[in-house]
């Protein structure tokens, strides 16, 4: 009896193509069993509260009358809740003026218009590598379009803290 056949079966019974599919298979689940490690305690999903804060500029002053703490705040790209708003405040906004006296150019307020900055508080699954809620990821420099009920706004991340597991 061969050892290989005319049909590729090996002893005439299982066919080596059907054991390289095997064999692929095999590997593959060891890959997949080895790069999927386990989620630890910290990293999994509502275990973390962060804060972070929204910069929204070129405001009206009385936008910060609009924002409500407390309100649910939504991704407006995606619709999905990315937190709730625990505290606003504004300062003035800022542009960069030149001072032709000293012959630089200086940050000057702008009349009419502040900078409000909205944090928020979320539940995250933080890791080493990302802060994500849901799918959403919180980066600093990040722009990101939020909205409640009252308002919607286009802004960047600027500050992010990350709580300790719950």
């Amino acid at each position: 009896m061969k050892i290989i056949d005319k049909d590729f079966r090996l002893f005439g019974v299982v066919s080596i193509i059907d054991i390289a599919i095997v064999a692929v298979l095999i590997v593959f689940a060891f890959l997949a069993r080895r790069f999927s490690a386990p989620q630890s305690a910290a990293a999994r999903p509502g275990d973390v509260t962060i804060r972070y804060t929204v910069e929204v500029q070129h405001r009206n002053p009385g936008f910060k009358d609009n924002v409500k703490i407390g309100a649910k705040v939504a991704d407006s790209l995606r619709g999905y809740e990315i937190g709730t708003i625990t505290k606003i405040y504004a300062q003035p906004y800022l542009e960069d003026a030149p001072d032709f006296g000293s012959n630089t150019i200086k940050r000057a307020s702008v009349d009419g218009l502040e900078t409000a900055y909205i944090e928020i508080e979320a539940k995250a699954q933080v890791t080493d590598y990302t802060t994500l809620i849901g799918s959403f990821e919180v980066l600093v420099g990040k722009e990101i379009f939020i909205k409640t009920r009252d308002f919607a706004a286009g802004g960047y991340v600027v500050q992010l803290n990350r709580g300790e597991a719950s």
